[in-house]
């Protein structure tokens, strides 16, 4: 039997893929974030994945968002 996951781990893959899988120039979109956590199991949408990003950028993640194309974490020296 598979394990469930739970849906208060959504930030921490939201964080996860923005960290990973995202660049200045490569931003990640919400709704691919959304489909790779739909693909894992994970019950979720584009405006669920919205709302973490911003509760992370609340919290002090350095996370620049740009308009129509997704967002990506500020690395050290950008």
């Amino acid at each position: 039997m598979k394990k469930d996951i739970a849906k208060k781990t959504i930030i921490l893959y939201v964080l996860k893929m923005i960290d990973e899988g995202s660049s200045k120039e490569k931003p990640i979109t919400n709704t691919s974030m959304a489909k790779v956590l739909n693909s894992m199991g994970i019950p979720c949408d584009r405006k669920t994945v919205g709302r973490n990003v911003d509760f992370l950028i609340e919290f002090g993640y350095p996370i620049i968002k740009v308009k129509s194309r997704g967002c990506y974490m500020k690395k050290e020296g950008e």
